[in-house]
Formats: structure tokens, C-alpha cells, sequence
């Protein structure tokens, strides 16, 4: 991918589900799994409410032109981020593919500490807030693949990084950023089920010529 269509933004809504309950309920009977090329426990099937693709169209005000039901593609899959315990993960920062996608995030775990949100960084030796494309190879003299082999490599090391961005942990929270920029988890949190660090991600294919944010 060498073109970034997006506009950047970070969005939050609060009180997202009208019975969060029930969704979390939902994330705790789930089964996880971790892939074999990526970290992180996510369930094995998605969970789409009644009416979500409408809600959510409505609420980023922009026209969802991909919404995927594959597990696989992790539209509406839950994750387990846990700070402690055999399934302990540091977040690392990253983008998510495809770049130009949105992705949206709900915290279901209730109580837990408001630094557990999620932050937005930029890369301070090369001051990248978005995944290393070739023009940003030829400007920094390097060759993309060591750019990107850099980025991964770094990407648990904060002193590599400024935070620029971040949301702050809320139950039933949703927040939302375009997939490619550069963000993780601000701190995971608990070890298991009952005291861990439970949310839902969507990530959706968007015309981003239809979005209204773009045009104000």
C-alpha cells in the first residue's frame, strides 16, 4: 500500500451499547485464541448486535462500504489484554491493516483504571505519526523494509516514542482512529477473565469521501 487516504482524527462516544452488559457477558463466554503471526488473545467469532453497522455509521458520520463477518478479519472480535499471568502482553505500538480502514474500540471490562485506555504516538527519531510509506524512506535516506523493521522493533521501547493522543478507560466506551495510525494500548491490565483488560474492536472498510468530519 503506498497511499494513506485517510483524515486523521480520534473520536469518542460514551454509553456506546444500551445494554453493555449483555456484550460483556458475551466477551466473558467467548472462546480466544492467539494466531500464529500476530499477538494478542481474540476471539474466535465475531459479535455484531442488531443494528451496529447503522449505529456506527451514524455516529463516525461516514458510509461503511466493507463490513466483514470472518473472524479472521477482526470485525467485531473481542481481545484480552492482561498485564500479568501466563498470557501477559506488553502493547506494542503499531498500526492496523488495511492502513485506510477506521478502527473502532469498546471497553467492556467495568472499573478498571482510566490510564488502561488507548494512546496515539509518534515516532520521535523520525516523527512519524503513521506507518513508514517509500516517500518517507527516500526523505530519511533508508530503505522501507528497514524503516518498517525498525518500527517493529522498537515498538515496545516508549522511550522510542512520544504520546501524542489519549483516551482514557471507560466502561462501554467507544473510541475510533483510522487503522494506520500509529497507536496501542495505553497500559494492560488484570490476569485473567474476571479482573481483566476486555474490549471489541471493529475495523471497517469507509469511503472516506463521504465523511463529515473531512468537510467541517
Amino acid at each position: 500500500m503506498n497511499t494513506l487516504m485517510y483524515k486523521r482524527f480520534l473520536l469518542v462516544k460514551d454509553k456506546f451499547y444500551t445494554d453493555p452488559e449483555k456484550t460483556y457477558k458475551a466477551a466473558l463466554s467467548a472462546s480466544y485464541y492467539e494466531p500464529a503471526h500476530v499477538t494478542g488473545l481474540r476471539s474466535t467469532a465475531v459479535y455484531h448486535e442488531p443494528g451496529v453497522k447503522t449505529k456506527l455509521e451514524k455516529i463516525l458520520g461516514i458510509k461503511i462500504t466493507r463490513w466483514d463477518t470472518d473472524p479472521i478479519e477482526e470485525n467485531g472480535v473481542f481481545y484480552q489484554g492482561f498485564s500479568k499471568g501466563r498470557t501477559k502482553e506488553t502493547p506494542g505500538v503499531h498500526s492496523d491493516e488495511p492502513y485506510n480502514d477506521i478502527t473502532v474500540v469498546i471497553y467492556l471490562t467495568p472499573d478498571l483504571p482510566v490510564d488502561c485506555g488507548t494512546s496515539l504516538w509518534m515516532h520521535k527519531k523520525t516523527g512519524l505519526c503513521d506507518p513508514p510509506m517509500p516517500r518517507d524512506a527516500r526523505r530519511l535516506k533508508t530503505n522501507l523494509s528497514k524503516l518498517r523493521d525498525r518500527f517493529e522493533r522498537e515498538s515496545k521501547d516508549r522511550t522510542k516514542w512520544i504520546e501524542t493522543d489519549r483516551v482514557g478507560y471507560k466502561f462501554n466506551r467507544m473510541i475510533a482512529y483510522p487503522s494506520g495510525a500509529l497507536h496501542s494500548a495505553s497500559k494492560h491490565y488484570g490476569g485473567n477473565l474476571a479482573n481483566g483488560r476486555l474490549y471489541q474492536t471493529f475495523r471497517i472498510g469507509v469511503d472516506w469521501n463521504t465523511f463529515i468530519m473531512s468537510k467541517s
